[in-house]
């Protein structure tokens, strides 16, 4: 706290939450505020496109966490305080990897602790693209297992590895770094290569899930 202003709002693990402050926006002119308002739209677009590129679950994660915080009545109070705290990581994160080490964070329950907490949500009106069992196994070993999919991006995996193998982002699926060597991408970071029967496409990123290019 400094003078009458907090900054610090919040610790989560070693994770410190800041209140940064706009002085200035209120004596910007008009068409500056407008600017700055569809900046804000394109950044809440390009959110839900980043979870996506930095894992293939990731958004499918993020509807199950906010479902249960959405329609906590009935969640043990054990079970939802470290729902709570897996999900203020996950969004700090972007996912549920650290933007420093790259390497994964688990969540500190038991799949039946889930599940319960996935049930309860339920109960109170919390919809779900599966059946809670087949959702929660799908979804396990992203959140509870820490050697699946370890790390997002492994710029030394070691040995004959390769990098692209080794990394669990989404950019990528089925390509090692040799099938780069005469491939131009056109879409740049804003696509997903795939090696389909043999061939490099680029799948571009949008809201919503990724396209053909």
């Amino acid at each position: 706290m400094t003078g009458t202003r907090q900054y610090l709002l919040e610790r989560i693990d070693d994770v410190a939450v800041v209140q940064v402050y706009a002085d200035g926006f209120t004596s910007l002119p008009l068409e500056h505020k407008i600017l700055v308002w569809h900046l804000y739209l394109a950044a809440l677009a390009g959110r839900d496109i980043f979870y996506d590129q930095r894992h293939r679950l990731n958004l499918e994660i993020r509807d199950l966490l906010e479902a249960i915080l959405r329609h906590e009545a009935h969640v043990d109070p054990a079970v939802l305080a470290e729902v709570r705290r897996y999900t203020k990581l996950f969004w700090i994160n972007t996912g549920p990897f650290n933007n420093l080490t790259a390497r994964k964070f688990v969540l500190n329950l038991t799949r039946e602790q889930l599940l319960a907490a996935v049930h309860a949500a339920a109960r109170e009106g919390a919809t779900f693209a599966s059946t809670p069992e087949a959702l929660v196994d799908r979804l396990s070993p992203m959140l509870f297992d820490p050697s699946f999919d370890a790390v997002v991006t492994n710029k030394t995996p070691g040995g004959d590895r390769d990098i692209l193998e080794a990394s669990s982002n989404n950019l990528y699926v089925g390509v090692r770094m040799s099938d780069l060597a005469n491939f131009h991408e056109r879409y740049g970071l804003n696509s997903r290569l795939v090696k389909r029967d043999g061939h490099l496409a680029e799948e571009v990123y949008r809201v919503g899930g990724t396209s053909r290019g």
